[in-house]
């Protein structure tokens, strides 16, 4: 699998599916429409609650950098939503405006697992905070294990993705992974 490369985008901790990465309310808005956003919709509202022109400013194959507790979903938690799989949407904003990969301290399960079903890689690597900046160019190998800062020349490591998950992302998710291997 060829390296993910592209610059660093830093956010802190506990990104919330629903509330940072989506934007809930425009979701809502369109479903009382009867609309169904496309990833390019999503991603023209993704993080902009943190920062407005995160979409204007962010480039294809980018990554997002954050600390502990990405995509958590604090709505679900308060009872707002009862619908585990809208949040889904989140990695769609994240695919839609162009970002390859999340790479944080840690993230929420639901959120991995999901981003996973959707081809979208999550990467848990300890120190990546301390160690990326915001703009930092940034080499990925996900069967490796590694990420190489070309700015600052620091290599981090954490645990590679299994074959079979490489090959769900390469690809573009879960269903079309089992529909590949159902030709088989």
């Amino acid at each position: 699998m060829a390296y993910l490369e592209g610059r660093a985008w830093i956010f802190g901790d506990n990104l919330d599916v629903d509330w940072d990465i989506c934007d809930l309310h425009w979701l809502q808005e369109q479903s009382a429409k009867g609309i169904v956003p496309t990833e390019e919709d999503l991603g023209k509202h993704c993080l902009v609650r943190l920062d407005p022109d995160f979409p204007k400013k962010v480039k294809r194959g980018d990554f997002i950098v954050a600390g502990e507790g990405v995509g958590y979903s604090g709505a679900c938690l308060d009872g707002f939503s009862d619908d585990p799989h809208m949040h889904g949407f989140a990695t769609m904003a994240l695919r839609g405006v162009g970002v390859s990969a999340v790479l944080c301290e840690s993230a929420a399960v639901n959120f991995q697992r999901n981003s996973l079903n959707l081809g979208f890689p999550v990467v848990e690597c300890k120190g990546i905070t301390a160690n990326v900046s915001q703009g930092d160019k940034l080499q990925v190998d996900l069967e490796r294990g590694t990420i190489k800062n070309l700015i600052t020349k620091v290599d981090l490591k954490f645990t590679p993705f299994p074959k079979f998950i490489l090959q769900m992302i390469a690809v573009g998710g879960l269903y079309r992974y089992l529909h590949e291997q159902s030709k088989r």
